[in-house]
C-alpha cells in the first residue's frame, strides 16, 4: 500500500499539548467577546451622564463577583468563573431600571446567584438563566421601580404607535435628531418615495428608557451583526424568534386591538421598546439553556416568538422578556430530553452496527 506523504515523520516536527483546534470560537472566546460588546452600553451611560444606572451596574457587578467568590470558596476549588460572573452582573444592571435602589440590587443578585449556583449548577451546566431569574425577582420585589406601560389600547390602534409614543414626549429627542432625519430623508429614503418623521433616529440611537438595556438599539444591532458574522453565537434561534415575533405583531396583533387594525401592527414599537434586540442577543440562548439539534433550535426559536407575542405583545413591556426566557428554559429541558432519546436510538440503530462490523473485520 502506498502511503501519502502526510504520514512522513519529517512533516511533523512540532509537538503540542493542544492538538485540537476549534471549528467555532470556544466558550471563553465567546464570553470575552460578549463582555466587549456589553461595554459600549456601559460607556454610553457615562456619555449620557446616567449616573443612577451606572450605580446599579456597579452594585450588580460587585454582588455577582462576591457570589462567585463565596461559591468557589465554599466548594473548595481553585477553578472559578469570574468572567461569567462579571458578564451576568453587567447584564442584570443593564436590565434594571434607574430608580431601582443599588443596595437592594447588590443583595438581590448576591443571594440569587448563590441559590442558582447551588441549585442548578455553574455556567454551562445550568439550565436556568440566572440573569432572568434575578430581574424577575427584582420586579416582584419592587414593581413600582419599573416603568409603567405608556400606551393605551387607543394608542395602539394608530398604525404608527411608535410615533404616538414619540410625539407624546415619552421619548426625549436627541438634539441631532432633526438634522439626521432630514439627511436620511434626502439621501436615502427619497429614492423609495418615503419619508420618516422626526423621532425614529432617537428611538434607534437612545430611546431614553429607564432601563439601560432598552436604550441603545443601534449599538445592539451593530453588535448583533459582528456577533453572528464571526459565528460567536448560533443565528438560527434569534432568526426564527425575530421572524416569528415580527410576523405575529404585524399580522395578528390587530385581532386583539381593533377589527380594522389587521395587518398593521407596529414592528418598530415591538422591536425597539421592550429590550427585544438586547435580550435576544444576550439572554435567549445563554449557554446550557438551549437545544442542540437544528430542529430543536428551530422549535425553541418559534416557541419563544409565540411566547413573546403573548407576553410582551406589541412592545412597551418593562420586564416581559425575562419571563419569556424563563418559560423557554423550562421548554428547553423537555426538548433536550427528546433530543437525547433520539441520539440514543440513532446510536443503537446506526452507529453500533457499524462499530461491530469494524470489529468483525479486524
Amino acid at each position: 500500500m502506498k502511503f501519502s506523504n502526510i504520514f512522513r515523520r519529517e512533516d511533523y516536527t512540532t509537538i503540542s499539548l493542544h492538538p485540537f483546534v476549534h471549528l467555532l470560537p470556544s466558550i471563553r472566546t465567546a464570553s470575552i467577546c460578549m463582555l466587549v460588546f456589553l461595554l459600549p452600553h456601559v460607556a454610553m451611560l457615562f456619555v449620557t451622564a446616567s449616573y443612577a444606572s451606572l450605580a446599579i451596574v456597579a452594585a450588580t457587578v460587585a454582588g455577582a463577583l462576591l457570589a462567585e467568590g463565596v461559591f468557589r470558596a465554599a466548594k473548595c476549588t481553585a477553578r472559578s468563573a469570574w468572567l461569567i460572573a462579571l458578564i451576568q452582573g453587567i447584564m442584570v444592571g443593564l436590565l434594571l431600571p434607574s430608580p431601582f435602589p443599588p443596595v437592594e440590587a447588590f443583595f438581590l443578585i448576591l443571594v440569587t446567584m448563590l441559590l442558582c449556583k447551588y441549585a442548578f449548577g455553574g455556567f454551562a451546566a445550568s439550565w436556568v438563566n440566572t440573569v432572568a431569574v434575578t430581574v424577575a425577582l427584582a420586579y416582584f420585589l419592587n414593581a413600582p421601580a419599573f416603568p409603567p406601560y405608556l400606551l393605551t389600547n387607543a394608542d395602539l390602534q394608530n398604525r404608527n404607535a411608535a410615533l404616538v409614543l414619540i410625539q407624546g414626549g415619552q421619548v426625549p429627542l436627541i438634539p441631532q435628531d432633526a438634522a439626521v432625519t432630514a439627511f436620511l430623508n434626502r439621501t436615502v429614503f427619497s429614492s423609495f418615495g418615503v419619508e420618516i418623521p422626526d423621532g425614529y433616529v432617537t428611538l434607534f440611537w437612545d430611546s431614553g428608557a429607564a432601563i439601560p438595556a432598552f436604550r441603545f438599539n443601534t449599538i445592539t444591532l451593530l453588535t448583533s451583526l459582528i456577533f453572528f458574522a464571526f459565528e460567536l453565537a448560533d443565528i438560527l434561534i434569534p432568526a426564527v424568534f425575530i421572524g416569528t415575533y415580527v410576523l405575529l405583531v404585524r399580522f395578528v396583533s390587530g385581532f386583539f386591538i381593533a377589527s380594522d387594525m389587521v395587518l398593521y401592527g407596529d414592528i418598530f414599537l415591538a422591536l425597539l421598546t421592550s429590550g427585544v434586540l438586547f435580550s435576544t442577543l444576550f439572554l435567549l440562548q445563554w449557554y446550557g439553556t438551549t437545544p442542540q439539534t437544528l430542529w430543536g433550535k428551530a422549535l425553541y426559536g418559534f416557541t419563544a416568538g409565540v411566547c413573546a407575542f403573548l407576553i410582551i405583545g406589541c412592545g412597551m413591556s418593562p420586564v416581559g422578556y425575562v419571563f419569556v426566557v424563563l418559560l423557554m428554559n423550562l421548554f428547553s429541558v423537555m426538548v433536550q430530553v427528546i433530543e437525547q432519546r433520539h441520539v440514543r436510538r440513532r446510536l443503537a440503530k446506526v452507529l453500533l452496527p457499524q462499530v461491530n462490523a469494524l470489529q468483525e473485520g479486524v
